[in-house]
């Protein structure tokens, strides 16, 4: 696919998004993306059938995005994406059973949380600026 090709395409597709998306320059961006993919992936030209496929799927979202997923014990959470990054299988599977949790130490822009629990204390040092209750 010829970059003018690429560009047409992407423009084709941008028109009919921009209602959903409501700013032609994010709908151009998103339909850029998606030719560029199809492009990457060996596609000589656009057909119809994957033209209304690629227009399915920028119009049609499967779920909204609210964020990181936390685990939460009371009122305080911790990201559950920076727990499996620090700790590992065995300290996860222990953390997720802990009945307390706390910083037992603060700097200025982390903390060193402790989950308590019958296995024995597990501790992580966490950013303050993504660790909420603490």
């Amino acid at each position: 696919m010829s970059k003018k090709n690429l560009m047409k395409q992407a423009h084709k597709l941008a028109k009919k998004i921009v209602e959903k998306v409501g700013d032609y320059i994010i709908a151009l961006k998103l339909a850029l993306k998606k030719v560029w993919t199809m492009a990457k992936a060996g596609r000589k030209k656009m057909s119809d059938t994957a033209f209304k496929s690629a227009l399915y799927e920028l119009t049609h979202q499967k779920k909204e995005y609210n964020g990181p997923e936390f685990f939460w014990l009371g009122s305080k959470g911790i990201p559950v994406w920076l727990m499996d990054n620090n700790l590992d299988q065995t300290e996860l599977w222990g953390a997720q059973l802990a009945y307390n949790m706390y910083a037992e130490r603060e700097t200025e822009k982390a903390a060193l949380i402790v989950f308590e629990t019958d296995f024995g204390n597990i501790t992580m040092w966490a950013p303050k600026s993504v660790i909420k209750g603490f």
